[in-house]
């Protein structure tokens, strides 16, 4: 398997929860996430991280159009996590073209109370990736409007999730 993502040799983590990832029919695996802060604590340590592959990028994002009626969010708060992500995925990719990533981003409406954001090279089937994403946060529980980054290591590359 390869990974799209090399693993840094100090993790930024500060809160590592395991979750189980349901992909593969197979076998189950555990997915870590490690709580990165907020945005603005997370944009360098991302950013860092996909600069170390080299390659070109493309950032796969979620971005809530609506909530389960289970959710305590309020189109206010959906709008605040729209909008504090588009903004983060604006200042990502500048930050990559600055450094010489060729980087390049697509929009997916979800009706989750969370945005995802995959890191993929150009040319590969995001499916796989976006649907590991969602898995590994799926049956997660998180506080309402914590405003959190989480990062998630993956059996195809890395994937950002904001709260």
């Amino acid at each position: 398997m390869m990974s799209v993502m090399p693993q840094p040799a100090h993790q930024p983590a500060l809160n590592p929860a395991h979750l189980p990832l349901h992909v593969d029919s197979h076998e189950p695996q555990d997915v870590q996430l490690n709580e990165l802060g907020d945005l603005q604590d997370a944009l360098e340590p991302f950013a860092q991280l996909i600069r170390k592959s080299g390659h070109s990028v493309r950032l796969h994002c979620t971005i809530p159009t609506a909530c389960s009626s289970s959710a305590s969010y309020d189109l206010h708060d959906l709008h605040d996590l729209r909008t504090r992500s588009l903004l983060f995925v604006h200042n990502l990719i500048e930050t990559l073209r600055a450094s010489g990533i060729p980087a390049s981003y697509r929009l997916q409406p979800s009706n989750s109370h969370l945005c995802v954001i995959c890191a993929l090279p150009m040319g590969l089937d995001a499916n796989r990736m976006k649907a590991a994403a969602v898995a590994a946060v799926e049956n997660a529980r998180f506080e309402c409007r914590s405003e959190k980054a989480l990062l998630a290591d993956l059996q195809d590359g890395l994937a950002l999730i904001i709260t």
